[in-house]
């Protein structure tokens, strides 16, 4: 498969951005580094978290009820709440985790919101010991605790907690003393740090493992593939060119002879093949099987010049296999029709697009006169067209043919 397509820091695609976490798209996700893929998560989490209170906070503004001495006061600061909360997870969404600003940004707001909703709140209504504000302080305790890398960082947590004591001044120590008051209501405040914390670096570690894991299954399928491209090349060079030199060295086969001149090429062709793989580092798929195509076309008589260059790593095996099935049914064509005995095959790939050729410098043919086989109407075009890629055939009476095999179909 192709890979996906590289994202910056953002997590925006090229050319376009991506506006959620991500939490939508699984194969999105599956593409970012394990770090990413947890502050993605966590992330999601805090944004439900802030959800939870911000929506029963919204429904009280039509409540019959009269909570607060200052209606207007309470709506502008829900507002301010709701527009700064719909920023902060769109900065979040754009940079994948929460930058130490939006941090700052978001204790000051709370601190604002308990000093303007505490004061504004009617001592009848209840709502003074707690209102939507208290809930948003559990809301930064929390994303305080998500960004903490070291218990130390949790000094962040004492600012909120001050300014919680001095705007509930006038309610504290009805039931205990005002300290210990004041330590029965920030407690859950403290604990959702605490747990947010642990959350995400248990999430890390165990995000970290599995990419580990991963890697090393990846590194040993990739030994397995290489091993057994080791082994076909190994049958590949028995059945070829050790079989040759064997036969001329026992005096079964005439050295002067052409037959045995031409196979002796296309075995040379073979193995400079495999030396140019080894030259440009791992072979793909395609380069493996196009060797394997020159192989066999030896047994064809035909010695065919080959290369390949810039071939992609992560080329779909189908591909693969049905552009080698089609650049060798391309070559049955010239052993058959061409006249000659010599054939060049190359692969190259440019910008995205792979292209394979089969070229002769047989007799020929005339396109407007004379249609292609069937061979080539069907194992060649209509192989790539199944792919969907293409195939061009390019002829002309006495100068040869040449097969142009492209994937994918594009300009």
């Amino acid at each position: 498969m192709q890979p996906p397509p590289a994202r910056d820091t953002a997590g925006q695609a090229p050319g376009g951005g991506r506006e959620s976490l991500g939490w939508r798209d699984p194969l999105f996700l599956a593409a970012r580094p394990s770090g990413e893929r947890v502050h993605r998560f966590v992330a999601m989490l805090l944004m439900l978290q802030r959800l939870s209170y911000l929506l029963p906070a919204c429904a009280s503004l039509f409540a019959e009820e009269a909570l607060f001495s200052d209606r207007g006061r309470n709506a502008v600061l829900l507002a301010l709440a709701l527009v700064w909360n719909v920023t902060l997870f769109h900065w979040v969404a754009r940079r994948g985790w929460f930058a130490p600003r939006a941090v700052v940004i978001d204790v000051l707001a709370t601190c604002l919101f308990m000093v303007g909703v505490t004061g504004a709140c009617l001592p009848e209504s209840g709502t003074c010991v707690s209102n939507w504000s208290s809930h948003a302080l559990l809301a930064t305790g929390a994303l305080i605790g998500a960004v903490s890398r070291r218990p130390v960082q949790f000094a962040a947590l004492l600012p909120p907690i001050a300014v919680y004591a001095v705007a509930h001044a006038g309610d504290l120590g009805q039931r205990f003393p005002p300290a210990l008051e004041l330590a029965v209501r920030v407690n859950s405040y403290v604990w959702f740090a605490v747990i947010v914390f642990f959350i995400r670096r248990y999430l890390a570690a165990q995000a970290t493992r599995l990419d580990e894991v991963a890697d090393q299954r990846l590194a040993a399928e990739a030994e397995r593939v290489a091993e057994r491209a080791r082994l076909a090349h190994y049958r590949q060079l028995h059945d070829t060119v050790l079989a040759t030199l064997t036969a001329i060295a026992r005096g079964g086969l005439d050295h002067h002879t052409e037959e045995v001149r031409r196979r002796c090429a296309a075995d040379a062709s073979y193995v400079r093949a495999l030396i140019l793989q080894d030259e440009a580092g791992s072979a793909t798929g395609l380069s493996h099987a196009l060797a394997r195509v020159v192989a066999r076309a030896a047994a064809l008589g035909l010695c065919v010049r080959h290369a390949a260059e810039g071939l992609p790593e992560d080329l779909p095996a189908d591909v693969a296999a049905t552009m080698a099935e089609a650049g060798a049914e391309a070559l049955n064509n010239v052993a058959r029709h061409s006249g000659e005995r010599e054939a060049w095959l190359t692969a190259v790939a440019v910008d995205g697009v792979v292209t394979v050729r089969v070229v002769d410098r047989g007799r020929g043919f005339d396109p407007g006169r004379v249609e292609p086989g069937y061979g080539l109407r069907s194992s060649v075009v209509g192989r790539m067209r199944e792919i969907g890629g293409s195939a061009q055939i390019i002829a002309a009476p006495g100068e040869g043919v040449c097969v142009q095999l492209r994937w994918p179909d594009r300009a």
